[in-house]
């Protein structure tokens, strides 16, 4: 996990640089972890991830503002086969608000914040 753990950190560096303050690990075990992404606007973008035999299997990635109100959160939580793309959906502004997602993959949607904040 540990490698994982920190292909992920280098990607988000890489992805975000200079909008990145700060990462912290909330949690790693043997096949998951969560980490708390802090950029230079104040938001944070809260990631989740579960892998089998280091293929990940589960993701959650909740942007949130300087009030810990939903921005986007992307995840592939099996809850939404009415959607294209199913099970990758995002959920933007409240939980209730979701749609099918373009992006399906961590690096995809780590662009996608980017892009955002450009």
């Amino acid at each position: 996990m540990r490698s994982l753990l920190q292909a992920r950190i280098a990607s988000i560096w890489s992805t975000l640089a200079e909008y990145v303050v700060g990462i912290t690990a909330l949690r790693v075990d043997y096949h998951s972890f969560k980490l708390t992404v802090t950029l230079t606007d104040g938001s944070t973008i809260r990631v989740n991830e579960q892998y089998h035999q280091h293929t990940l299997e589960r993701y959650a990635y909740y942007w949130l503002n300087t009030n810990d109100c939903l921005i986007t959160g992307w995840d592939n939580a099996p809850h939404h086969s009415h959607l294209a793309g199913f099970p990758h959906h995002k959920h933007i502004a409240s939980q209730e608000n979701v749609r099918p997602s373009e992006e399906t993959t961590p690096k995809e949607i780590l662009i996608a914040i980017r892009n955002r904040l450009s």
